[in-house]
């Protein structure tokens, strides 16, 4: 079969010595603390065979939610160079090549994960989306590579439920625009400005907090979101200048909730992306995906930060 062809390509600084760094990466049963595909399906059955850093130390997994497929490490240069195969047997057939290279800098190992890889011609228009896509996931995975080896721990658990029914509820906030890059700080500014309203009375006490996401495009790079308070019943205060305000009627929604640190949402959302498409669920076009805060940065430690994502449904 005709294929097309893409590769990708991300890199992070991490605070060790390089052969720490290398050792970890080079040994499959550290992947399930770091994999950016293992963390949305934590019950994934995965066997590993080999001895870890040798040619032929392989993994096999077998996912309802990210596939099945295997990687088997084929070529080592001690504490630079990794590369491996990789074959994919779903949700479609498909092999490629991926490596890591490792370099000793300043402040500590420079780590660059490759990949090269290929779409169905059928596919050829998601091509752009792949790398997108794929790139994300390069940069979650380093991201928790990173933290595991600097702290000791990654600050993110992912547990996947099932479809609940949701009740209507009305919300308050901003809308905004914006690049992937600046959706923390956008959203900060805004949750600071909500705070700073309703201790001046502009706006009521909310039941809760949430975040809606409209849009968030990898391609383009780019986000519309509604940050705002939830209330379970419609405000009597009218929303200040430049505010929204809306009502979200019962609604069927899946739910991942996440514990840990913000900067690991994207494990959540990923996992909950891929749940609704394994089970085939239709999204329900009047209803935004949403985020729920049970707790808030700066009351409440990094790990201890529980978030709700919804996934409104037909």
């Amino acid at each position: 079969m005709f294929s097309v062809k893409f590769d990708v390509q991300r890199s992070l600084t991490i605070k060790k010595p390089v052969e720490r760094v290398f050792a970890t990466v080079a040994d499959f049963k550290t992947w399930r603390n770091w994999s950016p595909w293992l963390c949305q399906e934590p019950g994934c059955p995965v066997d590993i065979e080999g001895a870890p850093g040798r040619p032929g130390h392989s993994q096999r997994w077998d996912g309802n939610q990210i596939g099945s497929g295997s990687m088997t490490l084929n070529h080592v240069e001690k504490n630079q160079q990794l590369d491996y195969d990789l074959k994919f047997f779903k949700p479609w057939k498909s092999q490629a090549t991926a490596a890591f290279s490792f370099r000793e800098v300043p402040e500590g190992t420079r780590v660059t994960w490759f990949m090269e890889g290929t779409v169905p011609v059928f596919l050829f228009f998601m091509k752009k989306m792949m790398i997108a896509m794929i790139s994300s996931d390069y940069d979650r995975g380093l991201s928790m590579l990173a933290e595991l080896l600097e702290s000791g721990t990654v600050r993110s658990s992912v547990e996947v439920n099932t479809v609940l029914d949701r009740q209507p509820f009305w919300y308050m906030g901003q809308r905004k625009n914006c690049s992937l890059d600046e959706v923390g700080p956008s959203m900060e500014a805004v949750f600071c400005d909500l705070q700073e309203k309703t201790e001046s009375g502009a706006l009521p006490e909310p039941d809760f907090e949430l975040s809606f996401y409209h849009s968030y495009d990898f391609v383009r790079g780019n986000c519309e979101y509604t940050s705002c308070h939830g209330y379970h019943k419609r405000p009597e205060i009218p929303p200040p200048a430049g505010y929204v305000i809306g009502e979200i009627g019962p609604h069927r929604a899946l739910n991942v909730n996440h514990t840990g640190s913000y900067r690991h949402l994207g494990n959540a959302w990923s996992a909950l992306i891929g749940c609704q498409r394994s089970r085939k669920l239709k999204p329900l076009k009047t209803a935004s995906m949403y985020e729920i805060y049970e707790n808030m940065p700066g009351e409440t430690p990094d790990k201890d930060l529980k978030t709700q994502l919804y996934f409104p449904v037909k």
